[in-house]
């Protein structure tokens, strides 16, 4: 399974929002300029990832993007299918229910375990997991996505529960 790069730029928003102070509303500007995507691709990512409950958006001149719950509860699975649709393969369509394609063949089985497979390991990790995870060695790995986000950071403009525009303080981020 290969994600899009709708479902890549989901999660490094996510990941991006999860570093920042509790309360604190990111604009789009900024979260798409960091990731190197077009602000309306953000945008319109952003507002997906509110539909699927994962974002709190708010609009209007003071608004901007929160996450919904604590990044421990937010899983890639729930990133995945929030972008791509719920994880169901094409195979089987004639045998509904899974405990009668154990009786079939071999190959549907297959797929019966490797669907299950990927989404038990999507719904292993969280938003949280990926923001501490520490990073390679940028010899090792310079095009890395998480370090762009860790790197810009600490200048990302981002308002405050008041509304007003902040610059970040690097003391504030959480780490």
């Amino acid at each position: 399974m290969l994600l899009t790069k709708t479902t890549e730029i989901a999660i490094q928003c996510l990941v991006l929002l999860s570093r920042m102070p509790k309360g604190s509303l990111i604009p789009p500007q900024p979260i798409s300029t960091t990731l190197g995507s077009s602000e309306s691709y953000t945008s319109k990512i952003l507002r997906t990832l509110a539909k699927a409950d994962l974002l709190e958006s708010h609009r209007g001149a003071s608004g901007g993007f929160s996450l919904a719950r604590e990044p421990a509860d937010i899983t890639l699975l729930e990133v995945v299918e929030a972008c791509e649709g719920a994880i169901i393969g094409n195979h089987c369509r004639e045998f509904p229910d899974p405990s009668k394609v154990k009786r079939t063949c071999g190959f549907h089985q297959a797929m019966i375990e490797f669907q299950e497979g990927v989404k038990s390991l999507l719904r292993k990790w969280s938003i949280e997991d990926l923001a501490k995870k520490p990073l390679s060695d940028p010899k090792d790995a310079p095009d890395c996505k998480l370090r762009r986000i860790l790197d810009a950071e600490d200048t990302i403009p981002r308002r405050g529960p008041d509304g007003l525009l902040d610059q970040p303080a690097i003391s504030g981020l959480k780490k």
